[in-house]
């Protein structure tokens, strides 16, 4: 019913607050890997050294930054990738302690899960 549309879903960037940062159209594909390093590229050169973000998959996104062209800026920024509270307890205990915001030194209450809480809010305009 939909095939006549080339866009599959949008991938998102939302701050602590909720507010939407950037947003992208996913065309003719699932969740690739190119849009959030096309996000992160963007939120690199806007937002600058000792950034932090959450992201389901966090932990394999780190290794996909580390082998993107994007891997010295990371570097040079600081950055530090974690992944969301609740999608951490599902991942095995070593990644939780490596990668959940609870153990990341000065996160404070940071939960990581605000892209779920924009979608969620949205399913009522569907």
């Amino acid at each position: 019913m939909f095939s006549v549309f080339d866009e599959s879903g949008i991938f998102i960037a939302a701050c602590q607050h909720r507010f939407i940062l950037l947003t992208c159209d996913m065309v003719h594909s699932g969740e690739l890997a190119k849009y959030p390093l096309a996000l992160m590229n963007q939120l690199l050169s806007i937002f600058g050294a000792n950034g932090r973000c959450t992201y389901d998959i966090g932990c394999a996104f780190t290794k996909t930054l580390a082998n993107s062209s994007l891997d010295p800026l990371t570097q040079s920024l600081n950055l530090c990738m974690m992944v969301g509270m609740f999608h951490g307890h599902v991942h095995n205990q070593r990644c939780q302690l490596d990668w959940h915001p609870m153990y990341i030194k000065g996160n404070g209450l940071t939960k990581g899960e605000e892209c779920e809480h924009v979608f969620s809010s949205s399913n009522d305009l569907a």
